[in-house]
């Protein structure tokens, strides 16, 4: 059975119209990459998460029938969240290339996993160690 998630939490005002970057340690620590619920009108439940899916919001992982179907919904896709988060990337900078993991809260850093001489080796590093593709999770729609 997933875990189960908060059901119509309460968010503090201007939750959802707050920059991921002026969010207080204490909100991030509350609620980021722990995905809760919100009841619909028609009984249906949407189920959002703060991961960094959207810059400035929550980001819309669905909507379900019932309350155990967002619930495993949320654990499904939050996992895609955190596996897509997760994974290296390319990264030139002024000084140096490097394959880099990046900040997985907006209050970490960039984690540099391996300098390359060029975006060749990176890419021959990736096929070995990450051979299998992964897609970016959906976007956050604007307003739901």
């Amino acid at each position: 059975m997933p875990k189960q998630i908060p059901l119509d939490p309460k968010l503090r005002a201007g939750f959802d119209q707050t920059p991921n970057e002026q969010r207080s340690k204490a909100e991030l620590d509350a609620w980021w990459d722990h995905p809760y619920a919100i009841s619909l009108p028609d009984g249906r439940i949407m189920v959002r998460c703060l991961n960094g899916g959207a810059w400035d919001r929550s980001t819309h992982l669905g909507v379900a029938d019932n309350y155990e179907d967002a619930c495993v919904l949320a654990e499904q896709e939050q996992a895609k969240w955190v596996g897509y988060r997760g994974r290296p990337v390319f990264y030139h900078g002024e000084l140096k290339s490097a394959l880099v993991v990046m900040p997985q809260r907006p209050d970490s850093g960039m984690r540099t996993l391996l300098e390359v001489e060029s975006a060749e080796q990176a890419a021959e590093y990736m096929r070995e160690n990450y051979p299998e593709p992964i897609a970016e999770p959906a976007a956050a729609p604007k307003s739901e």
